[in-house]
């Protein structure tokens, strides 16, 4: 009798067996691919992140190279001359 159970015990065991390691597996796979998942976003994060500091730095030479084509470093004006002024000021002591 004791030999009857112990091999329906054996029998049930190693029938629930391939069970218990497919889902000892598959989870380890779930993780594995969550974990890949995850990295993969870092990374497209971290590329979208560099694409966006270059488009503004983009921005940012097109905004100065408009602003020095419409005002330039040195403005170029014509200096007219100024007439003596005559007076009584400090220096023209006569």
């Amino acid at each position: 009798m004791k030999s009857k159970t112990m091999l329906s015990v054996a029998v049930a065991a190693a029938t629930l067996l391939p069970l218990g390691v497919v889902s000892v597996g598959s989870a380890q796979e779930r993780e594995r691919e969550k974990t890949q998942t995850q990295q993969q976003l870092q990374e497209k994060e971290k590329t979208q992140t560099k694409e966006q500091v270059k488009a503004q730095e983009r921005t940012r030479e097109r905004t100065r190279e408009q602003t020095r084509t419409e005002r330039p470093d040195k403005p170029q004006m014509e200096r007219t001359e100024r007439p003596e002024r005559q007076g009584s000021g400090a220096g023209g002591g006569r």
